[in-house]
């Protein structure tokens, strides 16, 4: 185990840049006023990893020409809308423009409608700098003709060309242009049981561009019953459906006409939920009961109810989406702030976010990696360097932890009384307690210590916790 240590410390390097986080949270925003708010951008709240502006419309009804206006009352010049963007971006954000939304169809019926999407689509995001484009389309704009029976080979000229029309646009952007999608879950998991209409029309899609899209956020709502991939109905805004729905994802689902479509990767996945009772007609999930789903999903959990196929979980699932920013600011941030606290601490944990300088003290440490990392040896890193843009590990991991000098006395053993239980094994459950003990140290008070771990052959990474030094 030291050698390995030892060998990880000297062959990290640090991230090139901050990309998206490992466990995001997602949020649309709505480029209408009053309905139930007016925002600008600069007033999303720091909870959001990614914002999806809503929404590219048609030019007109039925055309695949697209445009964007930011709204006249929030921003009377666009260019203080494309300055927010930058704004966003600088604190880190991601903005994607959505495409699509409920009313407004989007028809791309020809090879000169490919080329309209394309090149109107291009023209508004070099315009206004956004960092990827959401598909969002649902309705007309993407329903299966008779006779289109597989999703591998699809005969349905609007489907067709919307994908090739968007394979032309990606191939002009650079390769880590963001692509995500919320489709409904009747056009996803409902090819389970019918693959006709909008009942499963999102799997071209989805197989043509598997390799491409970043992250996946089925809208787990307004959905009504749902069978999950063990012929079992799970009804909407319950624990159950969220895991069956997500793991249709995660494990792959064979379709009413018998073809295998092929598990997305844990990392491509998230859960999109309403944000209030405001936000759908149906699906509103209390947030203990979606954290309930994360745990069996992330860290395989006992559950009573549906049974993972995946027994260890799904440690890598990306995160949440949420309908929308404007409905979770309304609710005073009911969606984000407990969502984001889960998100940030489903590995980590510790007992207290400060130590005094002048007395000292000590934080315990909860390591929780959950069912499928039980047994692993792990080591847990200490620095004083922050979190961004982190480190890339030999595994493919990138660890929320810049490493200095401090993350080195972790394996001297001088400094074991320091920290305790720093590397171990973990438990049959994929869990372990540390301690990082402080002696007094008053002229360090305002030092913040960040805190992470990963596992060989490097190719986990934890959340961080971050401990200060207080008067």
């Amino acid at each position: 185990m030291r050698r390995l240590i030892l060998s990880l410390l000297f062959v990290v390097a640090p991230a090139v840049a901050q990309g998206v986080a490992d466990r995001v949270l997602v949020g649309y925003w709505h480029n209408w006023p009053l309905s139930p708010n007016t925002m600008r951008l600069t007033d999303v709240p720091d909870a959001y990893d990614v914002v999806n502006v809503s929404f590219a419309l048609p030019a007109f009804p039925g055309s695949a020409t697209m445009q964007f206006t930011p709204d006249v009352t929030t921003y009377p010049l666009s260019q203080e809308f494309s300055a927010d963007v930058a704004a966003l971006q600088a604190r880190g954000k991601k903005v994607l423009i959505s495409v699509g939304g409920a009313n407004h169809p989007v028809l791309v019926d020809s090879p000169a409608d490919e080329q309209a999407f394309a090149s109107s689509m291009l023209q508004i995001i070099t315009t206004y700098g956004f960092d990827g484009i959401d598909v969002n389309l649902e309705g007309d704009s993407f329903a299966l003709y008779p006779g289109d029976t597989d999703f591998r080979s699809p005969t349905t000229p609007r489907i067709v060309h919307f994908v090739a029309g968007l394979q032309q646009l990606l191939a002009q952007l650079p390769a880590d242009f963001i692509l995500s999608a919320a489709p409904e879950t009747a056009m996803v998991q409902g090819a389970m049981t019918t693959y006709a209409g909008v009942w499963g029309s999102y799997l071209p899609l989805l197989h043509a561009l598997r390799s491409r899209f970043d992250w996946l956020h089925v809208q787990h709502y307004n959905s009504g019953t749902m069978y999950g991939r063990d012929g079992q109905v799970y009804t909407q805004g319950t624990v159950d459906f969220h895991v069956a729905m997500a793991e249709a994802l995660l494990a792959g689902f064979t379709t009413a006409n018998g073809i295998a479509f092929e598990p997305f990767a844990p990392e491509q996945v998230a859960i999109g939920l309403p944000a209030s009772v405001y936000a759908a007609s149906g699906g509103v999930t209390d947030a203990a009961s979606v954290q309930s789903a994360l745990d069996r999903l992330i860290l395989g959990a006992p559950s009573v109810g549906y049974q993972l196929a995946n027994p260890g979980g799904y440690p890598s699932l990306r995160g949440l989406m949420t309908w929308s920013i404007n409905w979770d600011v309304f609710s005073g941030q009911s969606f984000s702030a407990p969502h984001r606290a889960y998100l940030d601490g489903v590995f980590l944990a510790s007992s207290a976010p400060a130590i005094s300088a002048a007395q000292g003290g000590s934080v315990t440490l909860s390591l929780t990696a959950g069912q499928a990392n039980a047994g692993r040896a792990y080591l847990l890193l200490i620095g004083f360097s922050g979190t961004a843009p982190g480190t890339s590990l030999p595994g493919g991991a990138r660890l929320p932890l810049n490493l200095d000098p401090l993350s080195y006395a972790v394996i001297n053993p001088a400094f074991s009384s320091l920290f305790q239980d720093f590397t171990g094994m973990l438990d049959g459950a994929g869990e372990a307690t540390a301690q990082l003990v402080v002696p007094s140290l008053p002229d360090f008070v305002g030092v913040q210590f960040s805190l992470a771990y990963s596992m060989p052959p490097w190719d986990f990474a934890s959340t961080s916790v971050t401990v200060s030094l207080t008067q």
